[in-house]
């Protein structure tokens, strides 16, 4: 196999009322003789996007005949219903079966009711640019700003991020999360709700959810006679099950054991060659990064 091929395999599935397609792509590892790297794509509607981590494997047999079983199956429930699925992608060679891919939260669905979901609240859209999406919410009565950027990467392919501002603060949830589009940006949307969970101080601790949204296209001429923009593919890309935030916290509800700390009268203060306790973190601050490049022509790399 050359050097510079790449071999896919590509398998479809009827995901419930949608079709779905996973694509495992094989190439050859070019420091290592007889190593490849497998990595898994999945196509649901307009996007395509990383599956899992890329896994190498030594193989003395030909990597255009290889053959793979791909399946997905739903667990007992989910909320909301019909969204989860269990993956596997397992490798026959000679009778033997491997498992080479394997993810039990794919969170994907046509048209769910998230309604379904107690207690959840919903971010609203507030503004949307060319590259750029803020959605507006109350997460433990503080009013959060989601921002979501579009980075084009090359025709067709977009890395997302997304971030959060609150009260003049915020940081980085996501970035370098690598879609293959079949349209233009603005026309995919996002659902981003959270759910409170029980902590002390009340109100501090929350699951957020963030699910993309793209309309249905459906290659039945039945299907086609209802409007398109009336049924949506949902799948989930990103979840945090402890973000941390919320507004006029009580602190004391912590006990009568609770030592507050009491900020020094002289603090703040400007500080010239501050001794740093982290020697890593001042030497990377002085010294050029230095990048090594991602050797896999596999353009959906994976980042989670």
């Amino acid at each position: 196999m050359d050097a510079q091929e790449t071999v896919v395999y590509t398998y479809n599935l009827q995901a419930g009322s949608f079709p779905l397609q996973f694509s495992v792509l094989v190439e050859p590892d070019a420091d290592q003789p007889n190593h490849y790297t497998l990595s898994l794509s999945m196509k649901a509607g307009l996007v395509e996007r990383a599956l899992c981590a890329p896994v190498t494997l030594r193989l003395s047999i030909d990597p255009r005949r290889l053959d793979f079983s791909v399946f997905i199956f739903p667990p007992r429930t989910s909320l909301p219903a019909g969204c989860l699925y269990h993956m596997r992608v397992w490798l026959q060679t000679a009778g033997v079966d491997h498992r080479i891919f394997s993810d039990n939260d794919l969170w994907i669905g046509r048209d769910p009711d998230f309604l379904s979901v107690g207690d959840a609240t919903f971010a609203v859209l507030r503004n949307a640019t060319q590259d750029m999406v803020i959605y507006q919410g109350v997460v433990g009565h503080a009013h959060v700003s989601f921002i979501v950027r579009w980075k084009l990467v090359e025709v067709g392919l977009y890395s997302l991020s997304l971030e959060y501002e609150a009260g003049g603060a915020g940081k980085t949830l996501f970035e370098d999360c690598y879609m293959r589009l079949e349209c233009e940006p603005q026309i995919v949307t996002f659902l981003i709700y959270v759910i409170p969970v029980t902590s002390t101080p009340a109100g501090a601790s929350h699951r957020l959810r963030i699910w993309l949204r793209t309309p249905f296209v459906s290659l039945s001429p039945v299907s086609s006679t209802v409007s398109q923009s009336e049924s949506y593919i949902y799948q989930r890309i990103w979840k945090s099950d402890d973000f941390k935030i919320g507004a006029g916290l009580n602190f004391e509800a912590l006990g009568s054991r609770l030592v507050m700390g009491v900020r020094d009268p002289d603090s703040p203060r400007i500080e010239r060659d501050f001794p740093c306790l982290n020697p890593n973190r001042r030497r990377s601050s002085q010294t050029p990064a230095i990048t090594i490049s991602n050797t896999s022509r596999n353009p959906l790399l994976y980042n989670r």
